[in-house]
């Protein structure tokens, strides 16, 4: 008898997290269209020194669907993808003007943490992001959201 409910429990607990979770995502979807791109570093070492490391950098693009959000603050990115890494040592902003500017990017660097990792092409593969919105006129609004890669970065000279 203890034993099932204890299972009906955590069961019930488990059915709480993913909705909130889902909640939290269509909270962020309802409001802001993101992509994610993504690109890697020229050479091996290119910024951090040492040529046996391999890291590159997520491109994150926003366009707002709501005129009273301000910004976005990023507080996490994890990359589902096991061989890559972000260590995120502060907050990313994703600042909207006020002025019609519905559209907006940052980035954040990755870092390739297995060493024997043949990553050649990163899209489909997804990126989850968690934070907070803020808005002009109430409080902000707490934010999960899974992201799917969709292609390499092409910027401006590259």
């Amino acid at each position: 008898m203890t034993l099932a409910i204890t299972i009906t429990i955590l069961v019930l607990i488990t059915i709480y997290f993913l909705m909130r979770r889902r909640q939290l995502e269509q909270r962020f979807s309802r409001r802001v269209d993101m992509t994610v791109n993504y690109m890697f570093q020229e050479r091996p070492g290119q910024y951090s020194g040492d040529r046996n490391v391999k890291s590159g950098v997520f491109v994150f693009k926003a366009e707002r669907h709501d005129d009273k959000l301000k910004n976005i603050v990023i507080r996490k990115v994890k990359p589902l993808n096991a061989a890559l890494d972000v260590n995120l040592e502060q907050i990313l902003v994703v600042p909207f003007d006020q002025k019609g500017g519905a559209r907006s990017d940052v980035s954040v660097r990755f870092k390739v943490v297995k060493r024997m990792a043949r990553l050649a092409d990163l899209t489909g593969d997804r990126v989850s992001v968690s934070g907070v919105m803020n808005f002009e006129q109430h409080k902000p609004e707490p934010f999960t959201a899974t992201l799917t890669i969709t292609d390499l970065y092409q910027g401006v000279g590259v």
